[in-house]
């Protein structure tokens, strides 16, 4: 009941400021995204999908791809997720200067399944035209942290962290309309506009201190572009530009009683994408696929908003996505099937805590915001080929995220 009051005074709340970027509530460090492009065939190849880009997830990855279709198609996906988040789960560490060695971490694990991705696509002769929608996130997280005690310098108790209960759940859909049109007969060009749909719901309880909420339902239009030029019969370069949308939301600080403390209009930036493939095939049923992707992660700090009056910066570097994998296609039998396999790594985006190094607000939140490490994915993928339609199934995993998709396409 409590809670219910505190959503209602969060909503009907006349203190807020408009600010723009992500909020201090330590719930958002747990927030798991990445950019892998729709599908299980580019899944099993390790998401190296922009200098192939020839089947109807192109209408998301790289728009200029869709003039390769020889026939109009309907696609879909459908994905399960499996998240393991790390979090601060109790014992202690020190303040000014900051000493995290006695600090536990635990894992939350989750699982979330989704429709990822329904496209059709109309072929012409060497244009396309294709609409879509595409998830690409969903993600639910709730943990327990037992009590953190925080020391001095010289390991004396001086204050601690109560036992706090979170909760967070968060989507975003795209729907999508995009257009290729081919030049000759190498180089083609895309672009696509993007409306997309994103919500928030969070709830923090400190026991016996505080309680931190956040509320989001926003829209934003975006687009995305992209370019493919085949050099030859067994080589071709891709590129792409994902922009991604801004969203607001409400979030809010409230004493043990529910008296408001802060409350603030804030934003949900995604992270831009920018990236280079190319394809490359040795023979006429081998591929060879690389993909270097640019992710804009700084994106989600951008003029960040605090919640606790502390001297808190909060960041996230971007990163460098490296993806690699390879198709074969057994094309000896009547209907042939492909086997692919994949490797990629996911720079580490967690959002992290700066400042004055002798702060001990500071460091509490060090202690809370704390810097991951990059992640190798490794991917495996099967898929069956018809007259008219085609299966595919995909496995991702590395050691915080596995995922799975069957995906399939009718062609008419």
């Amino acid at each position: 009941m409590r809670l219910s009051r505190l959503c209602i005074a969060l909503t009907a709340s006349l203190a807020a400021a408009p600010t723009f970027a992500i909020t201090s509530d330590e719930v958002n460090a747990g927030i798991q995204f990445n950019f892998a492009n729709p599908g299980a065939r580019a899944m099993g190849m390790g998401g190296a999908f922009l200098g192939l880009a020839d089947d109807a997830t192109a209408a998301y990855t790289n728009p200029a791809g869709l003039t390769i279709l020889g026939a109009s198609e309907v696609a879909l996906e459908y994905r399960h997720t499996a998240y393991t988040t790390p979090f601060s789960s109790g014992g202690s560490f020190s303040v000014s200067p900051f000493d995290d060695t006695g600090l536990g971490s635990d894992n939350a694990d989750s699982n979330d399944d989704a429709l990822a991705f329904l496209s059709y696509t109309y072929a012409g002769d060497g244009w396309a035209l294709a609409a879509y929608r595409q998830q690409s996130l969903a993600f639910d997280l709730a943990y327990t942290q037992e009590e953190i005690g925080v020391n001095n310098a010289a390991g004396n108790p001086v204050g601690s962290l109560p036992v706090k209960s979170t909760r967070l759940e968060t989507d975003l859909v795209n729907y999508g309309v995009s257009g290729a049109y081919r030049f000759g007969e190498s180089f083609s060009v895309g672009f696509g506009l993007v409306y997309s749909q994103w919500e928030l719901e969070s709830d923090t309880v400190r026991s016996g201190r505080n309680i931190q909420l956040q509320r989001g339902d926003d829209s934003d239009v975006s687009y995305n572009i992209g370019a493919l030029w085949k050099l030859n019969d067994r080589w071709s370069i891709g590129a792409a530009y994902r922009r991604g949308g801004s969203f607001e939301y409400r979030a809010g600080n409230f004493d043990a009683n529910g008296n408001p403390l802060i409350v603030v209009d804030t934003g949900f930036d995604v992270p831009h994408v920018f990236g280079v493939g190319v394809s490359w095939r040795p023979s006429d049923n081998f591929a060879l696929t690389m993909d270097i992707n640019r992710v804009e992660y700084s994106r989600l700090t951008d003029d960040y908003d605090d919640i606790f009056g502390a001297a808190t910066v909060l960041k996230s570097d971007d990163g460098t996505e490296f993806r690699f994998g390879g198709e074969y296609v057994f094309t000896q039998f009547a209907n042939p099937f492909s086997v692919r396999a994949g490797i990629w790594q996911e720079p580490d985006h967690a959002l992290y805590a700066t400042g004055p190094a002798d702060d001990a607000s500071v460091d509490i939140d060090r202690a809370l915001f704390r810097p991951g490490d990059d992640e190798m994915h490794y991917s495996l993928g099967l898929g069956w080929a018809f007259p008219r339609f085609q299966i595919d199934l995909a496995t991702d995993f590395s050691d915080q995220v596995d995922t799975f998709s069957l995906s399939g396409v009718v062609r008419f």
